[in-house]
């Protein structure tokens, strides 16, 4: 029961990483009934922009000290005669560390929010119009792009970065057993869960996000009634790429970054299309079950097998309901 617990835990936290990363999918296919296959790669340049802004800028020679390292009187005097991996002692490092954590979160969300911008203005818009099959191809064009640019830019792998949260481990007693957390793992689940919902918020009751609706359902009617389209995709690509942002942040932290970081979002593409490509409600019951899969078959079978079952049950789900979970069914009328 004590091991069940612990991975299942593990589980719902990566799964709430993987509903963040879908909700940008969604986005833009809800606005713009386009499916952004380069989507993980906007990840990744949120996760090469938050080490930009809270490793390379500090450590910049005209940048002030306090910026690289936060060192006040007090925060030294708290310090003094700690153990080392003191749970305190992490909190401190992370106090010490928080004008950078702020700058490079700050920072990735309005460059990455630009980049976005960009993709949508110079690349989609002038295909409005057009076969959505072409902006799909425009989308898997985007993936070259955007993984060589990278590798200019930034030379392949980057340093480690500071932790969004205190990386303390956190132990308590839930029906009798001892679980084990590291807080930042906390933090970034708690962080996923309220954007994710905050979101949904917005699309489902914001006069913003009924225009994403409207829009999704027909552009001209919404055209007719007032709406501008064109504002409605840019809104949609720049919440997709801010909220890629925040997940190539928390990723950078997790899993280290590289290039390689963009083929993530191949592994969420899947969930989904499980949960349903125009279902918020799908694609977080999809994440969190997947989520909780991985954990449970690298608990029983390995970690080589973690890969491998969850994505058969979702070709089984996709076999069974090819528009997912809940997904809207389309009928086409002739």
């Amino acid at each position: 029961m004590g091991q069940f617990l612990q991975f299942a835990i593990n589980g719902l936290m990566s799964g709430a990483i993987y509903a963040l990363i879908a909700i940008g999918i969604v986005s833009v296919f809800k606005a713009t009934k386009v499916v952004n296959f380069a989507h993980g790669y906007l990840i990744m340049f949120g996760a090469y922009f938050y080490f930009t802004f809270s490793v390379v800028v500090p450590g910049q020679p005209w940048a002030p000290e306090w910026l690289a390292s936060w060192q006040p009187d007090w925060l030294v005097t708290a310090k003094e005669g700690l153990p080392m991996f003191s749970p305190m002692g992490a909190v401190l490092d992370w106090v010490s560390n928080l004008p950078r954590i702020v700058l490079g979160i700050i920072g990735a969300l309005i460059a990455n929010a630009i980049v976005g911008r960009i993709i949508e203005r110079t690349l989609m818009r002038p295909l409005m119009g057009q076969s959505v099959f072409a902006m799909i191809m425009v989308t898997v064009g985007l993936i070259s792009i955007m993984s060589g640019s990278a590798q200019l830019i930034w030379t392949a792998d980057a340093a480690n970065v500071p932790y969004i949260a205190p990386n303390m481990p956190i132990r308590f007693e839930l029906f009798g057993t001892m679980i084990f957390i590291f807080g930042t793992d906390l933090v970034n689940m708690l962080i996923a869960l309220i954007l994710f919902g905050g979101i949904v918020a917005f699309v489902r009751f914001t006069k913003g996000g009924i225009a994403i609706r409207a829009t999704a359902e027909d552009q001209s009617t919404a055209y007719s009634m007032g709406i501008s389209v064109p504002k409605v995709f840019s809104r949609a690509w720049v919440l997709a790429s801010t909220t890629g942002a925040i997940a190539g942040a928390i990723l950078a932290t997790r899993n280290g970054i590289s290039p390689s970081l963009g083929l993530f979002g191949f592994s969420v593409l899947a969930i989904v299309l499980m949960g349903g490509l125009d279902s918020y409600v799908g694609v977080f019951i999809a994440a969190m079950a997947v989520g909780v899969m991985e954990a449970m078959t690298q608990w029983q079978l390995g970690g080589d097998w973690a890969e491998i079952v969850p994505y058969v049950a979702v070709l089984i789900v996709l076999i069974w309901r090819p528009h997912g979970l809940m997904g809207q069914k389309e009928v086409e009328r002739i």
